[in-house]
């Protein structure tokens, strides 16, 4: 399994300014989380080291994945990116030129088809997101070969925040009716599909800031008229970068209720888990 990650970065400080991609006082922060999140992948799904005690030396392990390529996107300078660190973690930089730096997401499809016959799968990353599951990439594999390639899995996106409601909160949950149907309906599916013990749900809300598809999947993608159509009217161009166009190609799916937690990914923030809210 050879995997593509494209991690879409983006940080220019801006006096005044409370979002984390433009406030100065998180920039280390920031800085912080985006090699945390590098190293989640590389951690995660690269090659390991158990130590053997009776022998007393270390033994390298192989990975979950054959491959695994880290480019991490940004706009021209503007990102805390540390090429020390992302020469350590095998990652390459790619600079883009954009007008608007909240497009910058879409960027990552040119990667894609550009690559397309390179890889077997293909992930797209917010810069502050982080996976823990060695099974993360066997899950989604298992999805496409049990339900076909033209439905999508998406992970539950969850927050650690021990000021929380909970210690876990997931923070994608239902959206408004109506606020997705004109490019859900279209693409008419069942609305609960089980596997084993777990049962998956026709996304109410589909974004994740991530998404992952198959080379199957991608030339499907390719083949459809809106894939460059830079669309972003899903919210903000943010959200449509990661979700718009596999929700206009795709039904999409997450792990339902208790099983929640079969495909998940970490926000590495508590911004959504911290709202001061009621409390069911």
């Amino acid at each position: 399994m050879r995997v593509l990650l494209a991690i879409v970065h983006y940080f220019k400080a801006e006096e005044g300014s409370t979002h984390s991609s433009t406030d100065s006082h998180r920039r280390e922060q920031r800085a912080a989380t985006l090699r945390l999140a590098i190293d989640s992948w590389r951690g995660t799904l690269g090659a390991t080291t158990v130590l053997n005690i009776e022998n007393k030396r270390f033994e390298r392990v192989r990975g979950a994945v054959d491959a695994l390529d880290i480019v991490v996107l940004t706009n021209g300078r503007d990102h805390l990116l540390d090429e020390e660190h992302a020469k350590a973690r095998g990652v390459r930089h790619v600079a883009v030129a954009m007008e608007n730096p909240r497009m910058l997401g879409f960027s990552a499809r040119r990667l894609f088809a550009e690559a397309r016959n390179a890889y077997d799968l293909f992930c797209f990353s917010e810069d502050d997101l982080r996976i823990a599951d060695a099974g993360f990439v066997a899950k989604i594999m298992a999805f496409q070969d049990a339900f076909g390639w033209r439905r999508l899995l998406m992970p539950n996106r969850f927050e650690w925040n021990p000021k929380g409601p909970t210690i876990k909160t997931w923070i994608d949950g239902d959206l408004r009716p109506g606020a997705t149907e004109r490019w859900r309906d279209p693409l008419p599916d069942e609305e609960f599909l089980r596997l084993g013990p777990t049962t998956f749900r026709r996304a109410l809300n589909p974004h994740s800031g991530f998404h992952a598809v198959t080379a199957t999947q991608l030339a499907h993608w390719i083949r459809q008229p809106h894939f460059n159509d830079g669309d972003a009217s899903f919210i903000s161009p943010l959200e449509s970068a990661a979700t718009l166009g596999v929700m206009k190609t795709f039904p999409i799916y997450k792990a339902f209720g208790p099983d929640a937690g079969f495909l998940e990914i970490e926000h590495l923030d508590s911004r959504f888990s911290g709202m001061t809210l009621p409390r069911a």
